[in-house]
Parts: C-alpha cells; structure tokens; sequence
C-alpha cells in the first residue's frame, strides 16, 4: 500500500521508512514545517485525493521542551492542528485509510491521571479529543503514547545519548541525583509496534480514538542506565559522570504509569543490554566521524 510517512527524515521517521520499505509498501516523504502550515495541507489534500494512500501515519512534529509562545505556536501547529487537519482531509478524501499518531508517556503522572510533563506533553494530549472526534466520524486512527526511544543514528540531545558521548570522549558530564525512572524502548522495537498498530487498525472496526503505550517494561533509573552504559564500555567508574550537580526539573517522573494497554501482539524483542551495546558502537562512530 502506499504510505503517506510525514517525518520521514527524523530518527523514528527514518527507521519507520526503512521498515514501511522492506516489507514492499510504497512509502512516500512529507516534511511539515509550521511556516509552511496552508501550502503543507494543499499539497496533502492533492496527494491523498490522488495516491489513495492506505495510511498516514504523522511521525514529525516540534518537540521543543519550551513554552514561550513561539514555541508553543508551533507545538499547537505541528502536534494539534495538523492532526487533526489531516484526519479531516482523510475522512473527506480517504476515509478508508488509516492514520497513526504518536504521543508520550509524559501526557499522565505516576498514577495515571492526565499531568503533562512540559508543553510538548501538553500538546499531545491536546490532539487526541480531535482525533477521537474523526474516529466517531468513521476513521481507523490511533496514538502510540512512546517512552524513551532509543538506538542507532539518533542525534536529539537526549540524556542516554549525552551520558554514551560522555564515555566514549572521557568527557566532564555534571547531572542531576539520577533517580528518575524511564523505560528505554529500541527504535526497532518501536517501529514493530508501529506496524502492528496498523495491522490492528485494519482489522478493527471504526469508532473510537485507539490509544496504545509503547513500553519495555523494564523499568531503570538514569543512574542505572549510566551503570549498564559503564559495563557496557568496559569501565568500573566514570569520575568524569558527576551525579547530584543540577536539581530535578519541575514534575520529573520517580515511578511509571503501567496502566495503558500495549498493541495486541506487541512485544519489545531487544534486550536493554544489547540495546545499549548497539547504542554505544554507533555513538563511536559517529564521535569518529564528527
């Protein structure tokens, strides 16, 4: 089938891109960017009216942690008004076809209930009423809520990534106390559930906003992760890792919320260890090549 990817150049774009391609869908590029909001949608409208896509799925975004009002006109753009804009056209132009969101974890507390993290968590959790809207309306559409994603060629400045760049270089890396909990999910593991997503979705009748947590369930603390980075590149310490140098941010996250369901059939089939291992191979090599 042909699939509409937009963010295909981001790092889960790329690696959904590569997946889509390998098992023979048509996967065509889209880069959204804010600025060009009207003549995006033009050139959806022409392409769903014309390509006849069989899914959509909305992979790019801003995810800037700010919220001045710059950034909090493109979070509302790229993570609230665009989807919905898009599940709009869908139904008018393709309303057989599926589209496939993503969200983050960061949209609920420790217990469950809705406590967005920043103004990026914010956004996300602002989108779904909308979608749930079009779904009622007879779309197949669905939001995977993603932890911490991981794995090779990503380049956002994320703590996993800054904490392998630190050992690879021997270099000074002051962080807060590490007591956060996350769960690290693989970038592969992720994209099979985005796959099984869309199964699911063509399977399932229509009717309501589907919302699935991509989760290992192997839950670890920053410094726990720094620990299996250490033993993964062969070190018993890193004096350069100073812990307990900055404060928690404001709503910082010490226990998980186990309570959303994963896709039906999903499973995470990379072992964090092994995960990591990969992690710090292609950190490697791109410090080398930087």
């Amino acid at each position: 089938m042909t699939v509409l990817l937009i963010g295909a150049g981001g790092f889960l774009g790329t690696h959904l891109a590569a997946r889509l391609a390998a098992q023979g869908e048509d996967v065509v590029p889209l880069r959204y960017r804010p600025a060009g909001h009207d003549a995006f949608l033009a050139e959806f409208e022409a392409l769903v009216a014309s390509a006849a896509p069989g899914a959509v799925i909305h992979a790019g975004g801003s995810q800037t942690p700010r919220d001045d009002p710059q950034a909090l006109q493109d979070l509302a753009m790229s993570n609230v008004l665009l989807p919905g804009a898009i599940a709009s056209l869908l139904c008018r132009h393709a309303p057989g076809c599926r589209l496939l969101t993503f969200g983050t974890s960061w949209q609920t507390g420790e217990d469950g209930a809705p406590e967005p993290f920043n103004a990026y968590a914010a956004s996300k959790s602002a989108a779904e009423p909308f979608l749930d809207h079009f779904a009622m309306a007879g779309l197949r559409v669905a939001t995977l809520r993603l932890h911490d994603t991981y794995g090779p060629g990503d380049r956002r400045n994320k703590v996993i990534n800054l904490v392998a760049d630190a050992i690879l270089r021997r270099s000074d890396l002051p962080m807060s106390a590490g007591r956060q909990v996350v769960d690290l999910v693989h970038v592969r593991d992720v994209v099979a559930a985005a796959v099984a997503t869309l199964d699911l979705l063509g399977a399932a009748p229509a009717g309501r906003l589907q919302v699935f947590a991509v989760r290992s369930g192997r839950q670890v603390t920053i410094s726990e992760v720094v620990g299996l980075l250490l033993r993964q590149a062969g070190l018993d310490s890193a004096p350069f890792i100073r812990p307990g140098v900055y404060p928690y941010r404001a709503r910082e996250r010490f226990a998980l919320d186990l309570g959303m369901p994963v896709p039906s059939g999903w499973a995470p089939r990379i072992a964090l260890e092994d995960g990591l291992r990969e992690l710090l191979e292609d950190r490697r090599g791109m410090t080398a090549g930087a």
